[in-house]
């Protein structure tokens, strides 16, 4: 007898392999579509001293170009504390960090409106480790103790007592669908295709960007393309870039990361 023989296949697992599963980024017959796209930070560590979006918003095919001045509700997306910010107000803080969206009728013209973005940074001093950062007391929150017992009672007491440093290095994960977000809106409420692990908060995010209630926002998420715990939070960013563009252009937005 085949040992696979009683094995009850994944519901999933014929449309997955035969190409048919549809993720956000096939959902077909979206009228009206606008693509959008990120503007990010190329320093680290940098004051934002001007920028001028002018050109870009003249630019043939544009919808919108859109900076925190254009957020009408809460400009941060942090799902435990607010701790960040959805698109830089004065400073950048790392290399990647979201300043500008824009929303176009191609992704070529989004590219395109990106290149005639002006803006001036005054390059300022990074920490790029932990041991800098502790050195200069640079704190990215306020300190939290969790302890139980008597700690140095503990180590007295201890057959044996192991000090050292480990330096492990950061990862990201590879997921197998890029984060990718689509919003429609339709009279005063939006609804947000999101690849995201966590409904409810990508739902409360983006009406706090969007200063609006909860039950104006409907999030649905048909299936994920991998995500092994990083679209948890990370899926909320896209949900809200594309929730703003829509919001402001009043038509349907998709974003979509590429590989790179």
């Amino acid at each position: 007898m085949n040992k696979y023989q009683n094995i009850i296949p994944n519901e999933s697992a014929s449309n997955h392999v035969t190409g048919r599963s549809v993720y956000i980024d096939d959902i077909q017959n979206v009228g009206n579509l606008l693509y959008g796209r990120i503007v990010y930070s190329s320093h680290a560590h940098a004051r934002i001293v001007s920028f001028d979006l002018s050109k870009a918003q003249k630019l043939n095919g544009v919808n919108a170009v859109l900076c925190y001045k254009d957020i009408p509700g809460h400009n941060n997306i942090g799902p435990v504390i607010h701790d960040e910010t959805c698109l830089a107000e004065n400073k950048v803080e790392f290399i990647g960090q979201a300043v500008f969206l824009i929303a176009a009728e191609t992704d070529e013209i989004c590219r395109n409106a990106e290149k005639l973005i002006s803006i001036e940074y005054e390059v300022l001093e990074p920490i790029l480790d932990i041991p800098t950062a502790i050195k200069k007391n640079n704190l990215l929150a306020p300190p939290r103790k969790i302890e139980t017992g008597n700690i140095k009672e503990a180590f007295k007491k201890s057959k044996n007592n192991i000090k050292g440093t480990l330096n492990v290095g950061g990862q990201e994960h590879w997921y197998l669908e890029t984060h990718c977000s689509l919003c429609i809106p339709d009279e005063g409420r939006y609804k947000v295709f999101s690849s995201t692990q966590n409904l409810t908060e990508t739902q409360a995010l983006v009406a706090e960007v969007l200063g609006l209630s909860s039950n104006s926002i409907e999030v649905e998420v048909k299936r994920m393309g991998g995500a092994f715990g990083g679209k948890e939070t990370q899926g909320n960013h896209f949900a809200c870039w594309s929730a703003l563009l829509a919001y402001k252009t009043g038509r349907p937005v998709k974003i979509n990361m590429f590989r790179d």
